[in-house]
């Protein structure tokens, strides 16, 4: 599915197909239920309001869902990219999900579904700049993580398994990419991956990739009102416990922001390893993320977050995601979750307004 206006390049459907067969070999299928694919570990689902205030755009850009002001119920997922300790470095999402959306939506299965997504990390670039890269990336990960053969971690099978992983990794993206490539790629990586907060909701957050906006192309931004988050907790569950620690007291808030592309060159739509600066494209606020004090932290929660669903395709065609690795993001995304929910017996669908205020 491509955006009108967007043309594919040559081989990037042939890559797309190669990168839904490895995410799916990496489906941990050992785990009960099995976990995502992508940013497995839940900090915490937390009510919100998406509380939209679209006077600060231009009058073309005020369309789908900042056509005009309003109030959106949402859910808001907190989560690590792969650590199950919060204590070691890593990237951190935040995943938005608005409700009772008015509109047909992108995903045709799902068009008639009432909520639209936002997908955001503390990082503010992806470090796999198109679909063909992330191929070979897919590929290391695969090795490194066992599911396909490797002569490079054979040999190291008396590492510890994180070192030995982020070897075959290394070893396996120099080898496909060759040394200045695959270093440069690894370097993106490490910094993406290199994040300690101390608060989920004293963070910030980008999309990393563009969408429409209208006539336009914009990438997301989530910044906290808080900065200063409470004492850091020695557990493997500080996220947690510091958003509760927050909740349990009192609220949170983000403004929501979007950049709009000043130009091909500073803020190219294919590339989405190159930065969006401030300096070319300025944050224009047109939310509010409204966090009120909850309790977030019991089962009936948890449970109901696991089994929820997020992909930038949940969205308005006013809002559609655009760029190669975005048009990756489809086919992947929808695949490991068809095949997550299929093993876990639970239905793949999209909530209700009512179901969310049950929980």
């Amino acid at each position: 599915m491509y955006h009108s206006g967007e043309n594919a390049p040559p081989g990037e459907n042939a890559a797309i197909e190669k990168v839904v067969e490895l995410s799916l070999k990496l489906v941990d299928k050992a785990k009960d239920p099995v976990p995502r694919g992508q940013h497995p570990k839940t900090n915490g689902v937390v009510r919100a309001d998406f509380v939209v205030d679209p006077s600060g755009l231009p009058p073309e850009c005020r369309v789908g869902l900042f056509r005009e002001a309003r109030t959106f119920p949402a859910l808001v997922r907190f989560s690590n990219g792969a650590q199950a300790d919060d204590r070691k470095a890593d990237v951190h999402g935040m995943a938005i999900k608005l409700l009772d959306v008015d509109g047909e939506k992108l995903i045709p299965e799902e068009k008639d579904a009432r909520t639209h997504d936002f997908i955001l990390v503390d990082h503010p670039i992806f470090f796999i700049p198109d679909a063909a890269t992330y191929v070979p990336f897919s590929e290391a990960l695969a090795k490194a993580k066992g599911v396909e053969p490797s002569a490079v971690r054979s040999l190291l099978f008396l590492l510890p398994k994180g070192p030995r992983a982020g070897m075959t990794l290394a070893a396996s993206l120099i080898a496909s990419l060759g040394v200045k490539r695959g270093t440069a790629l690894l370097k993106l990586v490490k910094e993406a991956l290199g994040k300690t907060p101390d608060s989920p909701l004293t963070t910030r957050y980008w999309s990393t990739t563009p969408y429409c906006l209208g006539p336009k192309a914009v990438k997301y931004t989530a910044i906290p009102d808080a900065t200063q988050a409470p004492p850091r907790a020695d557990s493997p569950d500080l996220l947690r416990l510091a958003m509760k620690s927050t909740l349990d007291h009192g609220g949170a808030a983000f403004t929501f922001a979007v950049q709009i592309q000043a130009d091909p060159t500073s803020t190219p739509i294919e590339d989405p390893t190159v930065e969006w600066k401030e300096s070319a494209s300025p944050p224009i606020s047109v939310a509010r993320i409204v966090i009120p004090r909850q309790d977030f932290n019991v089962e009936a929660r948890q449970t109901f977050g696991e089994h929820l669903s997020f992909t930038p395709w949940h969205a308005l065609a006013e809002h559609a995601p655009i760029g190669g690795v975005n048009r990756a993001r489809l086919p992947t995304y929808r695949a490991v979750s068809a095949e997550r929910h299929r093993i876990n017996r639970k239905p793949q669908v999209e909530p209700t307004l009512a179901e969310v205020e049950r929980v």
